[in-house]
């Protein structure tokens, strides 16, 4: 890996200095790990920007700026919108920065209602700029949360064990890196969702993200015992070894054993 020029550290702070100098921009904020308070050394940068609804595009070009300023921008990615979030992102990294420091842009408008600053789920949001305290943490609406929890996890019953046929059969033809795949998609990853609703229900959708602080140690240790298998006869092995797990946890939760918030 090459020698980084450019510290994660200055990018923070070029962008603090920046980006407030815009009368349209009405908050920058640190979300990911900076929220968390687990940052390290791998750690990318999630930078939140609030805007006046008409000033997406003015953002991203005055962020872009300030990036090179640094360092010539070497990768650039926006993703289509619109987005899952509803919001406008940009990933960039810099050349003469670590890799591990990309940029992860997020740009609010000034309307848009979920900003991504509920404590249980993202932490304590990092302020670098925010006169109106338009990110200031608030605690998760566990109403609206509950009713798509309890959707997920009568979807994951009703679905699970039906489509358990296509890493079976992906086996059965000689397929293994198919059956890896559907084993990964339509057993582990299921799961792993049912995990997280029994023991972090305000992360349930957080997928294979901070188990390591989501599931208990012996949990999370048996997740990531089924998370490689080495060939197809050990897919299935794995399969029915998760399978056997998801009917456990059915019958813990009939039995009235998980602490799920009502919907």
């Amino acid at each position: 890996m090459k020698q980084a020029e450019i510290s994660r550290q200055q990018i923070i702070d070029a962008v603090a200095a920046g980006l407030p100098q815009e009368p349209y921009v009405l908050a920058v904020s640190l979300g990911g790990s900076d929220a968390t308070g687990r940052t390290d050394a791998y750690s990318d940068i999630d930078l939140s920007v609030v805007v006046e609804d008409d000033r997406v595009e003015d953002a991203f070009e005055r962020m872009d700026a300030i990036l090179e300023d640094l360092s010539p921008v070497e990768f650039r990615y926006r993703l289509p919108e619109p987005t899952w979030h509803g919001h406008s992102q940009v990933f960039a990294r810099l050349r003469d920065a670590d890799p591990h420091h990309f940029v992860d842009i997020c740009v609010l408008r000034r309307s848009a209602p979920d900003r991504f600053v509920e404590r249980e789920r993202h932490g304590e949001v990092k302020v670098l700029y925010d006169p109106e305290n338009l990110m200031a943490p608030v605690d998760l609406d566990w109403e609206p949360h509950a009713r798509k929890l309890h959707a997920r996890f009568t979807s994951i019953r009703e679905t699970f064990l039906m489509f358990q046929a296509l890493p079976i059969r992906a086996v059965a033809r000689g397929f293994p890196a198919e059956a890896a795949y559907w084993y990964q998609s339509f057993t582990l990853k299921l799961f792993v969702e049912l995990l997280r609703m029994r023991y972090c229900p305000e992360r349930f959708d957080f997928g294979f993200r901070y188990l390591d602080r989501d599931l208990p140690p012996e949990v999370r240790e048996e997740v990531e015992s089924l998370a490689f298998p080495r060939n197809a006869d050990e897919v299935e092995q794995f399969r029915a070894r998760v399978e056997e797990r998801v009917h456990q946890e059915w019958a813990a939760f009939d039995r009235g054993e998980w602490n799920l918030p009502a919907a």
